[in-house]
């Protein structure tokens, strides 16, 4: 899921960047030394979720409310927050971003309610602060969170169209089918499933791609990453995911402009 703010707001600079351009979570001010919670499970503390890692996750130990707080040294640009590998849908929590000024009187930024367990983004218009919050009203169980992070967001100059494979529909499995002696049926077992997609771009600004594109694409040969491809219309079509090579990046015609491509496996 992928919630665009009424209040965000274009910059006219940026007027090829539109609702529906592509989105990518890769930036984060989370680290294991600067986030705090009301609450943690002995075994799943909140520092995990400094650890981009699925497999760990933070944990509360109550259905009371609480938060998981970022403290940060200095006033920082966010606008966005997004969340992976959690149980917030399915258990029925409401979730409240806020910052404050002084670590004490907090604002709400965005409330949301998600309606699955699948990965999303929270975009709104940029806040600047040095404290930030996930202010967290649990439903029928503790709140459980693998990956958190806040930061800025890259909307991509192009958006993307035709031969595209929306990546909650890349469907990768692996399957053992049951049969008997006679050859009789006698069921399946999903043993592995992950997602797994492709993006090609052109017309790329030889401007653009060095100072926002090449920055992510540093960053993802190490850290995994946010992705939603068409966010307006198709909010409920967000991944966690990591490139599975080099993003091959080229110029396209005689005025500098660039196409670029890449591909990537992850989950929803």
């Amino acid at each position: 899921m992928i919630v665009i703010s009424s209040s965000v707001v274009l910059a006219q600079a940026e007027a090829a960047v539109t609702a529906n351009n592509p989105r990518i979570g890769y930036h984060s001010v989370i680290t294991s030394s600067n986030i705090a919670a009301d609450e943690e499970a002995d075994d799943e503390p909140v520092t995990n979720l400094a650890n981009p890692a699925t497999y760990l996750s933070w944990r509360g130990t109550s259905t009371s409310e609480q938060t998981v707080s970022i403290s940060l040294g200095e006033a920082t640009d966010v606008d966005y927050f997004a969340i992976a590998k959690h149980n917030l849908g399915s258990t029925g929590a409401t979730v409240a971003f806020e910052y404050s000024e002084d670590g004490e009187t907090w604002t709400t930024v965005e409330t949301i309610e998600p309606s699955s367990d699948y990965a999303l983004i929270v975009e709104f218009d940029s806040v600047s602060s040095q404290f930030f919050r996930l202010n967290i009203l649990p439903g029928t169980a503790a709140p459980a969170i693998a990956v958190l992070y806040v930061g800025e967001i890259l909307p991509l100059q192009r958006r993307i169209y035709v031969g595209h494979t929306p990546f909650t529909y890349g469907r990768k499995s692996s399957i053992s089918n049951g049969r008997s002696e006679s050859g009789q049926f006698l069921g399946r077992v999903l043993r592995r499933e992950y997602r797994e997609s492709s993006v090609s771009l052109q017309n790329i600004t030889p401007s653009w791609y060095r100072s926002k594109m090449e920055p992510f694409v540093e960053a993802a040969r190490t850290r995994p990453y946010f992705w939603a491809w068409r966010p307006q219309q198709y909010p409920s079509e967000v991944g966690y995911a990591w490139m599975t090579g080099d993003l091959q990046v080229s110029n396209q015609l005689p005025n500098g402009f660039m196409q670029l491509s890449f591909s990537m496996q992850g989950i929803r």
